[in-house]
């Protein structure tokens, strides 16, 4: 089973308008030199490569740097033989590889280890320099302008780079602080269905000592046919302890009563006088242990809440809780909605996520072809 994990940041959010501003920008270019000669046409597409780099870099940086050097190198070279002349703005090359270096000087310091970092920005100023020198023959000529405007740009892009860097360590901060938060509270309200649960059993045992102890003078066989209910009401004690403790997750709005079946019902028919179509198919066993039936009654709760929140424009809702031939109970609820984004990263996921591990169960959560669905196996011995 895969379940959806959490990501505390999309870099990949503006990959396309990055993408798209370097394609009119060597659209314009290639406008500015009308009619472009062989060699002009040549360093036109040697420019390529490094806007190719810059977007690609939004998901992998493994040949970025190398391949803009290696272009910028090469078309240098193409400019000083054939004494091509194209549009710069405060740099040495071309406007869109001096774009698509700052695109790339800005996601390697905001995505990159330090160390990897300054090797690549090193790198592209390097390259930056030996353009102005092969391309203006800037030793001889002495115009720094372009130099220094290569150096302003590139501050600009570290700048911005660190800026995002900052703003994803804290975001991921903040981020790894709501799920504690999210754990520590069902791990809390948890640890009253431990409670709950034990001190059933308990009280049990201890009405039947208690009735063993009166009746023991007067007829010890009575109260030998007592001892075996106190030994099966302890089992079911540590049975119960051996599946909850740990575990420690729960809702605040999962209020369970001793019948799975019409929590779930009523669970549903909050769904229903809400506007949303749901269609319920159970098949249960005779006795489903309490601890279970709470956390089979917590999915259902939480994937259906997480249907009102995120699903856009759902039609119909199937809830289905059945028993599998390995001995397991199977709860599936699936809209036809489409996710909303909040959807694949809720903290409701991480709860149920962690509840079903616990048990000793299977989850998934995510996208099908036509909406969203959660998924789980609960074994009914509990976990091994």
């Amino acid at each position: 089973m895969v379940v959806l994990p959490l990501s505390p940041v999309d870099s990949h959010r503006g990959q396309w308008p990055i993408a798209a501003a370097l394609a009119l920008l060597m659209l314009a270019e290639l406008i500015f030199m009308s009619g472009p000669s062989s060699s002009e046409a040549l360093v036109w597409l040697l420019s390529v490569p490094p806007c190719i780099a810059a977007v690609a870099s939004f998901k992998s940086r493994a040949f970025t740097i190398p391949v803009t050097v290696a272009s910028i190198f090469v078309a240098s070279f193409v400019v000083r033989l054939f004494g091509v002349s194209l549009p710069t703005i405060l740099s040495p090359l071309t406007v869109a590889e001096t774009a698509a270096c700052l695109v790339l000087t800005a996601m390697v310091v905001r995505e990159e280890p330090r160390r990897s970092a300054t090797w690549s920005v090193g790198s592209l100023m390097a390259v930056s320099v030996f353009a102005a020198i092969i391309r203006d023959n800037w030793l001889s000529s002495g115009n720094y302008n372009e130099v220094l405007g290569s150096l302003v740009l590139g501050f600009l892009a570290v700048g911005t780079g660190l800026y995002f860097r900052a703003r994803d360590s804290e975001s991921g901060r903040l981020i790894a602080a709501a799920v504690t938060d999210a754990q520590k509270e069902e791990r809390i309200i948890l640890a009253r269905e431990l409670h709950d649960v034990v001190a059933h059993h308990v009280t049990g045992m201890l009405i039947q000592a208690q009735a063993a102890l009166e009746v023991s003078d007067d007829d010890p066989r009575a109260a030998h046919r007592l001892l075996p209910g106190i030994v099966r009401s302890g089992t079911e004690a540590l049975g119960a302890m051996r599946r909850l403790v740990g575990t420690l997750r729960q809702g605040e709005n999962d209020v369970a009563t001793t019948d799975l079946a019409a929590d779930v019902i009523s669970t549903v028919e909050r769904t229903r006088e809400l506007g949303f179509e749901t269609r319920l198919r159970m098949d249960l066993p005779e006795v489903v242990p309490p601890e279970l039936g709470r956390s089979v009654l917590r999915l259902v709760q939480e994937s259906l809440t997480n249907v009102h929140k995120h699903a856009h424009t759902p039609t119909l809702v199937d809830v289905e809780i059945t028993r599998t031939p390995a001995g397991a109970l199977r709860v599936v609820v699936a809209d036809d909605g489409r996710p909303g984004e909040l959807n694949q990263g809720g903290y409701g996921l991480v709860g149920m996520r962690e509840r079903v591990d616990l048990l000793g169960g299977l989850f998934s959560a995510g996208p099908r072809e036509n909406g969203w669905q959660v998924l789980a196996e609960l074994p009914l011995e509990g976990k091994k």
